[in-house]
């Protein structure tokens, strides 16, 4: 199987011709079909073991509270479940690449670049060639459980559902408006995002100091948070276990070789600005809730000039996680692709991506590369007021389409959600009978 297959997907009709493609599919999946949740048999605490184990055992104990934290940080941290379920649903059968954990809290601020902030998805774990509708189904639930969180009435959440199901429809429907290359060159800076999402005052105000706030977390400042001088007058990573803690040297000398394997696929500009760099610390650090217990690590490089900067090196767990009817077999030679399959999806899905992404192999393992909370910032959701979470539930809805259009296939999919809030109605009320399920698994990860 290629890293990322996209045979599928590749289409050779006109924009018009798909479109009809699109619409003739809800002749064998209408609306009210793909709304109906169909309950799956399976055993939740089975299914989390099996994971678990793949995971760094010391680093479980605080997996686990942070999962147990509320349901929708379970739903964060359990992505695998709902990747089994959806693979049961009724589905309209039409591929794309999909990010595969498009939930509420997977979207956030970054740096292109340009040195421009933009605000995209932001966590391509699980992506992959999927469905489309799985993405737009895990951000609805997401909405709904975070909602929940923040105790805003049922009956406006109810409404919202539905408007970021309209969200999407109506901004795939746009993005059809453009030719194919402008749909390619979609603008995600900030100010175009609000502009085309129509963002109130309030929210705008909200983002412009997420912005200020965003922009003063450069390569230095993560230095000076992250790391301490040592008796040698030399920067080190600071340790905080177990959640972060120094390597032994074998892995110490395989991260380093691996290093060298990344600048081999790296663009040339990036790999010869860091052919000025050396390694000179790396730290075991976990981040996040879903991937937190999977290896994750931090590497400060020290340039030629005495400045810093630090790399993020995360590994690819997602084929060793899922287990449904429709996987193939994994093998070794799948595994050391998931890199690569991680990283191809996230430059098609983002309007632009961080220029130091890439990936390698190690052992038996990959592993991909990013650079570490350059610009990066995230919406703190439980402080939300009303008005700005349904502003904020709405925009990531947009952004998801956006990024489902760059799929050859997203005008079949642009063809099968129509102008209908039908579409919209069938969308919130599976979101809502799924939270159930939700609740039933987080109720028995608490229980065991």
């Amino acid at each position: 199987m290629p890293p990322l297959d996209l045979t599928h997907i590749r289409q050779h009709h006109t924009v018009a011709e798909l479109i009809a493609l699109g619409k003739a599919r809800r002749q064998v999946t209408p609306f009210e079909k793909l709304g109906t949740f169909t309950p799956v048999k399976r055993n939740a605490s089975d299914y989390l073991k099996h994971v678990r184990e793949m995971l760094v055992p010391e680093l479980l104990p605080l997996r686990r509270e942070r999962m147990s934290a509320s349901a929708f940080a379970f739903f964060r941290g359990s992505v695998e479940l709902m990747d089994y379920d959806l693979d049961y649903q009724s589905s309209t059968e039409i591929p794309a690449v999909v990010c595969g954990d498009a939930h509420i809290g997977n979207f956030g601020f970054y740096a292109s670049p340009e040195r421009r902030l933009v605000f995209d998805l932001n966590d391509f774990d699980e992506a992959g060639v999927h469905p489309w509708e799985w993405d737009l189904r895990r951000l609805l639930v997401s909405v709904l459980l975070a909602a929940r969180d923040s105790n805003f009435k049922p009956k406006k959440v109810e409404k919202l559902i539905q408007a970021a199901s309209a969200s999407y429809r109506e901004a795939l429907k746009r993005m059809f408006d453009q030719t194919t290359l402008d749909r390619f060159y979609r603008d995600n800076e900030v100010q175009a995002v609000l502009n085309f999402g129509g963002a109130p005052e309030d929210t705008a105000d909200l983002i412009a100091s997420l912005v200020k706030k965003a922009q003063k977390r450069n390569s230095e400042q993560v230095v000076r948070k992250f790391t301490v001088t040592n008796s040698r007058g030399e920067r080190q990573f600071k340790e905080n276990a177990p959640r972060s803690v120094h390597i032994d040297r074998q892995t110490y000398q395989g991260l380093k070789a691996g290093i060298s394997e990344y600048l081999l696929n790296v663009r040339t500009d990036v790999a010869l600005l860091l052919s000025q760099y050396e390694v000179t610390d790396i730290i075991r650090h976990s981040v996040g809730v879903g991937s937190f217990g999977s290896l994750c690590y931090l590497v400060l490089l020290t340039s030629t000039d005495g400045s810093h900067m630090v790399l993020q090196i995360k590994e690819a767990l997602p084929t060793r996680k899922v287990g449904s009817q429709s996987r193939p077999a994994l093998t070794a030679a799948m595994e050391l692709t998931e890199g690569q399959r991680i990283v191809s999806s996230q430059r098609i899905l983002q309007a632009t991506s961080d220029a130091f992404l890439g990936y390698f192999q190690m052992e038996n393992k990959s592993f991909y590369v990013r650079q570490f909370r350059d610009m990066k910032e995230s919406i703190d959701i439980p402080t939300l007021d009303w008005g700005q979470f349904q502003a904020y539930a709405n925009t990531c809805a947009m952004i998801l389409a956006k990024a489902h259009a760059q799929s050859p296939t997203a005008a079949m999919i642009r063809g099968y959600v129509g102008n209908s809030a039908k579409f919209d109605e069938a969308m919130a009320k599976w979101a809502t009978a799924y939270v159930e399920q939700v609740d039933n698994d987080y109720q028995d990860f608490l229980d065991v």
